[in-house]
């Protein structure tokens, strides 16, 4: 009989989407709640820590430009490079007048897994974060 139980590599919680216990979160559903947390933080918005979050939420007025496109890529890359459980495959981009969609495709590292975030900025949501 083979084992096909796999060791929990990381454990954490999270109360985001859950309206009672357990709140327990294990490895890659944790590092994506982790990550998103970050990418949907405004930067600036934590206390004590003026450098966590995103600074797309403040570009979501700006004209598209090659220069926009690049800055948003350099902070999705910052932040998917903080966190030494991933690492980044590949961004697209999808901007419009409205809003900012970028899919984000990273690997988690010991899982040898990839995945994509779908990450959407718009100012009907802008408040909400």
């Amino acid at each position: 009989m083979i084992n096909t139980y796999m060791a929990t590599l990381f454990k954490g919680f999270s109360t985001v989407d859950k309206n009672r216990a357990p709140y327990t979160l294990t490895d890659t559903n944790l590092i994506k709640r982790d990550l998103l947390n970050h990418f949907y933080t405004k930067r600036g918005e934590r206390v004590m820590r003026p450098n966590f979050g995103s600074i797309i939420w403040d570009m979501l007025m700006e004209p598209e430009t090659p220069t926009l496109q690049e800055d948003i890529k350099d902070d999705i890359k910052r932040i998917v490079d903080l966190d030494p459980r991933v690492e980044l495959e590949n961004t697209i981009l999808y901007i419009t007048d409205q809003s900012i969609r970028a899919e984000v495709v990273i690997k988690y590292y010991n899982i040898d897994q990839a995945e994509t975030l779908f990450l959407e900025y718009n100012r009907r949501n802008a408040e909400e974060y």
